[in-house]
């Protein structure tokens, strides 16, 4: 649903851990929420030494923008990059993205320029200064992954994970990854330049979750550990999680919580979201409701739906404070409104019990269908159950409540097994067979939660 599946501009992260939740009346309440994974992306960011940032100093560094527009005029296709780069990032000048796809379009178009190609294909996958289109940002990135770009070919692969312009391909994800991450030899001097950080974050989560390849925690702590090392505060992020659950390593939460601080010095919103959680839980530490109320709020703050939805949980139970569900409510619309399922469930339920929120069944199905859209059980239950009493409409749709029911049964609800059989009594062949048909038809449509890019590194 997200979670450090998210992209990293960027950089998308984790795996996360999700607890709390809605109060479910007899055997629904033994639906637990599942623990969604988020993966980041990281953007334009460059170690590639083809670009003026690293390894070597930039000859524009101190250069005016005047002097820069003038090389430019006079079609010298780095300057038009780097001139691009200013006003993409608002160095020196103000920030201007529009401008700035205009002379990254010239030096990729005519100079065939691999970073120019592959900036700009962030502006487009991003849709900043251009509309968004993902199939031009693969395009783009293409072109300058075929020149040897690193950055572009993480980007590529990242467009492949997500299905974005692109089919999903974890295979192809895994070699592009793989291809940015490794060092890269210079033949020259003998010596090796590293391989993308980034990248080597994202080969980590591939080799973590098994997509694209053979699930392998040991080697994911391996790519960790290098994009760790390179100062990639995804990959400390991920490290905790490794020591948090013990994949690949004996569980240390203390461990864990290390590397998650390390991440939040840099200001990483996951690893907020995932201390809060440990304290909110008493994870082996002692419970500390303030301290994971404080942290909760800190991501949620910066738009982290999961810490929206957390905070929410905690503001709803009283868990540090007293209960107050109009607040709740607030902070649960947030997450909901950013696709976050969990939370979607969440509001559904308060507008079906009144918690918070004045009692309306029409919006409690509003907001459980769009979690049940998106596969989460709980959700497919409970609107099923509204359907089938027709308090949300004028007449029960035992239709398409025997659909979702069907659908959670799938997943090995015994409840909402047991659930059809009193349904399909008051249904006609017919119905069933409708019913049934949709069931065969339905695909889960999760929403990924893409936080803002961090924007190209100077």
């Amino acid at each position: 649903m997200n979670d450090s599946r998210l992209p990293k501009p960027y950089p998308w992260v984790k795996l996360e851990t999700v607890q709390g939740g809605m109060k479910f009346p007899g055997w629904i309440r033994s639906v637990a929420f599942a623990c969604p994974v988020v993966c980041l992306m990281v953007s334009c960011e460059t170690t590639d030494p083809t670009d003026w940032r690293n390894p070597q100093p930039s000859p524009f560094a101190k250069a005016s923008i005047g002097e820069l527009r003038a090389l430019a005029e006079k079609d010298d296709y780095f300057a038009m990059t780097h001139l691009g780069w200013r006003y993409d990032t608002g160095t020196g000048v103000e920030l201007n993205p529009a401008e700035a796809a205009g002379w990254y379009r010239l030096a990729a178009d005519h100079g065939k320029h691999s970073m120019a190609q592959n900036n700009l294909g962030c502006l487009y996958r991003d849709g900043r200064g251009v509309a968004q289109d993902y199939k031009m940002a693969a395009e783009l990135f293409r072109l300058a992954a075929n020149q040897g770009n690193l950055h572009a070919k993480n980007n590529l692969a990242w467009l492949y994970e997500r299905g974005y312009g692109v089919p999903v391909d974890y295979r192809e994800a895994f070699k592009l990854y793989s291809q940015a991450a490794a060092d890269v030899p210079d033949f020259q001097t003998g010596k090796t330049s590293p391989g993308d950080a980034t990248a080597q974050n994202n080969l980590g989560c591939l080799y973590r979750d098994g997509k694209g390849t053979a699930a392998d925690p040991f080697t994911a702590i391996k790519w960790f550990r290098r994009s760790a090392l390179a100062g990639n505060h995804h990959a400390y992020h991920n490290l905790g999680i490794m020591f948090e659950r013990g994949l690949g390593v004996e569980q240390d939460i203390r461990m864990a919580l290390q590397h998650y601080d390390k991440a939040i010095q840099a200001g990483n919103i996951y690893s907020m979201n995932a201390v809060a959680w440990i304290f909110d839980n008493g994870a082996g530490v002692p419970k500390n409701p303030k301290f994971a109320r404080e942290f909760y709020y800190k991501a949620a703050q910066q738009g982290y739906s999961m810490a929206m939805y957390n905070l929410a949980c905690m503001i709803r139970d009283g868990r540090g404070d007293k209960p107050d569900p109009i607040t709740a409510s607030e902070w649960m619309l947030k997450a909901a409104e950013r696709g976050n399922a969990y939370a979607q469930a969440a509001y559904g339920s308060m507008h079906e019990h009144g918690h918070g929120v004045k009692q309306d069944y029409a919006q409690a199905a509003k907001w459980y269908r769009k979690a049940a859209n998106q596969g989460l059980s709980v959700a497919q239950i409970h609107l099923a159950l509204i359907l089938a009493s027709g308090v949300a409409e004028t007449d029960p749709n035992r239709v398409e409540a025997y659909m979702w029911m069907a659908l959670a049964a799938g997943n090995g609800n015994k409840g909402a097994t047991e659930f059809l059989e009193t349904i399909r009594e008051k249904m006609s062949p017919q119905e069933i067979n409708s019913a049934q048909a949709l069931v065969v038809q339905f695909v889960a449509q999760p929403i990924i939660e893409d936080l803002a890019p961090e924007g190209p590194q100077g």
